[in-house]
Order: structure tokens, then sequence, then C-alpha cells
């Protein structure tokens, strides 16, 4: 990239941030959800099968978006230090500079998509909690 300079960096630098505090929060809601559901397993006096074979689905479901939280956070925040290693480099090294911001694009490229993932898992997450309130209806 011959034309590289360090304020495409600079447009990434507030960008990066943002986002893993929108990530901290969607871990802050998951686990919050999580403990919620270990309180009310645990208080529960009389537990069916089918509310444990619900329960431990949506377990499931949890623990694969919080390996996709996990996962976010960190390609953004090792896109977050490469920007700053593109910003530093530029000062001292420009010629590296280009590699280090592409590098960083494609890290955070992988953050946004698995978000979308999550996004996904989530919503079927949510569409389970309105069958199960449709079933209810019915009775």
């Amino acid at each position: 990239m011959k034309n590289f300079e360090l304020t495409f960096a600079a447009f990434l630098f507030p960008a990066i941030p943002l986002m893993m505090l929108t990530f901290g929060n969607r871990w802050i809601a998951i686990s919050k959800l999580i403990r919620q559901m270990h309180s009310d397993f645990l208080h529960k006096k009389s537990v069916r099968s089918e509310s444990a074979a619900k329960y431990l689905t949506q377990i499931k479901i949890l623990n694969t978006r919080l390996k996709y939280v996990k996962y976010m956070q960190l390609f953004s925040a090792i896109a977050f230090i490469l920007n700053l290693l593109t910003i530093l480099f530029g000062i001292y090294y420009p010629p590296i500079t280009s590699y280090l911001f592409s590098f960083a694009l494609l890290l955070f490229s992988f953050a946004l998509l698995i978000f979308v993932i999550e996004i996904n898992v989530s919503s079927n997450a949510l569409k389970t909690h309105l069958e199960d309130i449709g079933e209810q209806k019915k009775y």
C-alpha cells in the first residue's frame, strides 16, 4: 500500500473500543442470564424431565454464545493492539504500517463476523422462549 496514511489507523481507533464495549455488555447480559437460570434451577422444588431438558438446551446455547463473545473480544483486543502498533510504527518505521493495519482490519472483520453469528444464535434462543409461551397459552 503505497498511499497508506496514519489517518487510516486513526479512523479505526475509536471504533474498536466502542465495539469492545458492546461485546462486553453482551457478556454481562449473558452471564446475568446464566446466574438467573442457575438460581432458578437450584431453587425449583420439583424439576420435571421436560423442564430439565429445556434448561440443558438453554445452557448449551448460552455456552455457545459465551464462546462467541469471548472470541469477539479476543479478536477486537488484538486488532486494537495492532492498530496502536500501526500508529507507533507509523512514527518510527513507516514501511511496516500498511501490513499491521491490514492485519488489524482482518481481525476486526473476524470479530464483526462472529458478532453477526452470535446475534443469530441469540435470536434463535429468543424464538425458543416465544415458542414456550405459545405452548403455555394453548393449555
